[in-house]
């Protein structure tokens, strides 16, 4: 087996996939401008006992997790995160509350290490779980990011984070569809 050693230096595309859009490109959304990406995958362990000590303790994924990203988020992007509305009010004017459901968005990612090399990452089945949270300060000479916390869930293969080299991918329409199309079935084994 072949030692590779990838770590993870900047995030440099941001994607988000709003299901059971009609128009790919133009529905789902690629942000070139991220702060921070923070994810965190949760385990499950079982322990086997025997005369009251550890005999045998196993530890695996459960799909589930945490993404904590930072980043200037587009102005329609944050409304459709946040399941924001327009229904009943004037033109041009957005709403939060009670009514808003945040959707289900599959989060992808680009991510380059130190020299340049490319990894592919999919979350494909989230949510943003953190309530809005935004903060301006007068003569700041920096313009804030917004930070968004993101639940992730299995999906239907109880598969909460997929990942890829760019260097190791043979399928062509895997890395052309990974930012914008992602699904687990574009990354199922192709049988003959």
């Amino acid at each position: 087996m072949k030692e590779t050693v990838f770590s993870e230096y900047e995030v440099y595309r941001q994607g988000f996939i709003f299901p059971g859009t009609d128009d790919l490109e133009t529905d789902n959304v690629v942000v070139k401008c991220i702060g921070s990406s923070e994810e965190e995958l949760e385990v499950k362990t079982v322990q086997k006992k025997c005369r009251g000590s550890v005999s045998k303790e196993r530890t695996k994924g459960t799909g589930n997790g945490t993404l904590k990203i930072s980043l200037h988020c587009p102005y329609e992007l944050f409304h459709r995160l946040y399941g924001m509305t327009t229904e009943g009010l004037a033109d041009g004017v957005w709403a939060y509350g009670a009514d808003c459901l945040h959707p289900v968005v599959g989060v992808t990612q680009l991510i380059q290490d130190e020299d340049g090399n490319v990894k592919y990452k999919a979350y494909p089945n989230c949510t943003v779980k953190s309530g809005m949270a935004r903060k301006t300060e007068n003569g700041a000479d920096e313009v804030a990011e917004i930070e968004l916390e993101i639940s992730i869930m299995p999906d239907d293969n109880d598969r909460g984070m997929y990942e890829a080299l760019e260097s190791e991918l043979t399928d062509e329409t895997v890395a052309d569809q990974w930012m914008t199309a992602f699904t687990p079935a574009l990354v199922k084994k192709k049988t003959a």
